[in-house]
């Protein structure tokens, strides 16, 4: 098939967010599609890492060029920012492209499409579920922009079944997943559990966003929800001292006095930057962890969707136990060996606990879950089969 996705590289050139693209793109490809790339940023600054939100967009155009010739995706791409910065394709060519495409798929539903003629076939994927179905109750321009689209997919598996409390907006949302290009994430065997917990002894680590620079909080029956991770990282302060395994720790936006804070507690803190600063940084920072410990935004845990991290789906395809707080993923997903869901800080030491009493088994089971989940053939097979 021809298809055109639709996303978001230029414009936030971290290792993390282009893994999450590049997941897709590798997996079109491998199945034998013939893929192009679209970005458009509208009228949204792109951000360069060296410099901030300068408006220039050299330092994502050239990653991009890097990025795809690293991993061999030889495919067109278009980035647009404003009106008139156009770079890659031409707006002619992408327009041309589009026209003849079987299928149009708008990764997390940040493509700007009412400037281009769009295809018969189009798919928008909901990567942050709970805050879409949530905002959709008081922007009725960001529901008309999903509704716009033939097929609607989310990472939230549970929306519009019975029990999750969720409202559909009379959209019928197909269940879909993170897909991981496993011939790129291979498991990593040179990490060991060990007693001796110093620096260089692996840790169960993450990265991530403390806080977003909005407020991005939504009511729903009454009661007010946060799209941030602080607070529920705050219930873990004390894990350190609990646990057989070094934690490492990299947040965004965390203040210092939080990172002085969580280090008093035994936590080592990283920058994030540096972690994701480019796609192999990223892999090698996934890579030379033990396993993943994180939390989930208060959204997803107060609203349980079946949200799953697309982070925590890279640690598993490498072989890395991961151990994450419940969001309603364990609904349908094995948990009890190589994944691990918790809702307290109780919970969460005995998992870290009894990967250390074996941890080849967990790493191997680890794997298994990828496979047998987020396989990127397996995953964007179904979903394209699923938007008809």
């Amino acid at each position: 098939m021809n298809i055109v996705v639709g996303g978001y590289i230029v414009g936030f050139p971290l290792g993390g967010m282009t893994w999450h693209h590049l997941n897709y793109l590798i997996g079109l490809v491998e199945l034998g599609h013939d893929v192009t790339f679209m970005e458009d940023g509208g009228y949204l600054p792109p951000f360069d890492p060296t410099n901030g939100n300068t408006g220039d967009a050299t330092y994502g155009l050239n990653y991009l060029r890097e990025t795809f010739a690293a991993y061999d995706l030889h495919i067109p791409w278009f980035y647009r920012f404003g009106k008139d910065g156009v770079y890659g394709m031409s707006v002619s060519e992408i327009e041309s492209k589009l026209k003849q495409a079987d299928l149009f798929i708008a990764v997390s539903g940040i493509t700007p499409t009412e400037w281009y003629p769009m295809p018969r076939r189009t798919l928008v994927i909901d990567t942050d579920p709970v805050f879409t179905q949530l905002r959709m109750q008081n922007d009725p321009d960001f529901l008309s922009y999903f509704r716009s689209f033939t097929q609607a997919a989310t990472f939230g598996t549970l929306i519009g079944q019975p029990g999750c409390p969720l409202p559909t907006h009379g959209i019928n949302w197909i269940p879909t997943r993170q897909p991981i290009a496993l011939s790129r994430w291979k498991p990593n065997a040179g990490v060991a559990f060990t007693e001796n917990r110093t620096e260089r002894a692996p840790s169960f680590s993450t990265v991530g966003k403390w806080e977003h620079s909005l407020d991005r909080s939504l009511e729903f029956q009454g009661k007010r929800y946060r799209s941030s991770k602080g607070v529920e990282w705050m219930k873990m302060l004390d894990l350190p001292a609990r646990v057989p395994w070094p934690m490492t720790l990299g947040m965004q936006s965390m203040p210092v006095e939080t990172q002085e804070q969580f280090r008093s507690c035994g936590w080592s803190i990283v920058d994030p930057q540096q972690a994701t600063r480019s796609c192999a940084s990223y892999h090698d920072f996934i890579g030379s962890s033990a396993g993943e410990f994180t939390v989930a935004k208060e959204i997803y845990t107060g609203l349980k969707s079946g949200w799953f991290s697309d982070r925590s789906a890279c640690y598993l395809a490498s072989g890395k136990p991961v151990v994450t707080q419940a969001s309603g993923f364990e609904q349908w997903l094995p948990t009890g060996e190589g994944l691990f869901s918790f809702e307290t800080i109780d919970e969460a030491a005995r998992a870290l606990a009894m990967i250390a009493q074996d941890y080849p088994r967990h790493t191997a089971a680890a794997r298994r879950v990828a496979e047998r989940f987020f396989d990127s053939r397996t995953v964007l097979a179904e979903l394209i089969e699923r938007a008809g």
